[in-house]
C-alpha cells in the first residue's frame, strides 16, 4: 500500500488499500491454443490479442484461467472493471517506452500501448492503433449493448485514460491477469 505512489489521476487511499490486496501478472497474456499452458510476456512486450472472455481459440473461458498452474499457481483471472477503474486512477499519466506505469514507476504495473485487432479477434499481431492506443479487457460486459467493458490508454495526443462500456466483444485486446479476491 505504501509503495503505491503514483496518484496523479485521482488515486484515493481506498484505491491503494484495495489494489495492495491484488497480485498482478508481470506482463500481458501471450499464448495460443486451448490447453492450460499459457504464459505472460515481459512487461514491455505487447503480448497477444484476445476477444472478450475467450481464450485464443475462442472458447468461452476466462483466458487467464489458462495460465500454466505449475509455473504461476492457480487463481488467475481477468480483472473486473472496478479493479481496472481503481488502477486507472493510480498513475502519473506519463507515456514511457510505449506504455504507462501504474501504482509505482519502478515496481508497479507497466501497461503497454499495444493497439488492438478489429473484428478479426484473436491474433499475435495488432492491426490498428499499435503504439497509439492500448485496450485492456475487463471481466465485465455491458449487457445492454453486448459489449465488453475495458480500460483504454489513448496516447495519440495528450494521454487519456478511460473506462469504456462499448468494446465490441469480437475485437482483439490485451489482457493483464490478476490474482486475489474480486473487487
Amino acid at each position: 500500500e505504501s509503495d503505491i505512489n503514483l496518484t496523479g489521476n485521482g488515486c484515493t487511499a481506498q484505491d491503494k488499500k484495495d489494489l495492495a490486496k491484488l497480485i498482478w501478472a508481470d506482463g500481458n497474456l501471450k499464448s495460443t491454443g486451448a490447453s492450460n499452458n499459457y504464459v505472460w510476456t515481459t512487461s514491455t512486450d505487447y503480448g497477444y490479442y484476445y476477444t472478450w472472455h475467450q481464450d485464443y481459440n475462442r472458447n468461452n473461458i476466462d483466458p487467464c484461467a489458462r495460465l500454466n498452474p505449475t509455473t504461476y499457481g492457480s487463481g488467475w483471472r481477468t480483472p473486473s472493471i472496478n479493479e481496472l477503474t481503481k488502477l486507472s486512477r493510480c498513475t502519473n499519466k506519463i507515456v514511457t517506452n510505449k506504455g504507462v506505469w501504474f501504482m509505482n514507476s519502478s515496481k508497479g504495473i507497466f501497461l503497454t500501448i499495444a493497439g488492438a485487432r478489429g473484428e478479426g479477434g484473436c491474433g499475435t499481431v495488432g492491426t490498428m492503433f499499435v503504439g497509439a492506443v492500448g485496450f485492456y479487457w475487463s471481466s465485465d460486459n455491458n449487457s445492454s449493448n453486448n459489449c465488453g467493458r475495458r480500460l483504454v490508454l489513448d496516447a495519440r495526443s495528450t494521454l487519456s485514460i478511460e473506462i469504456q462500456d462499448g468494446g465490441p466483444v469480437g475485437d482483439g485486446h490485451s489482457v493483464r491477469c490478476v490474482k486475489g479476491t474480486k473487487q
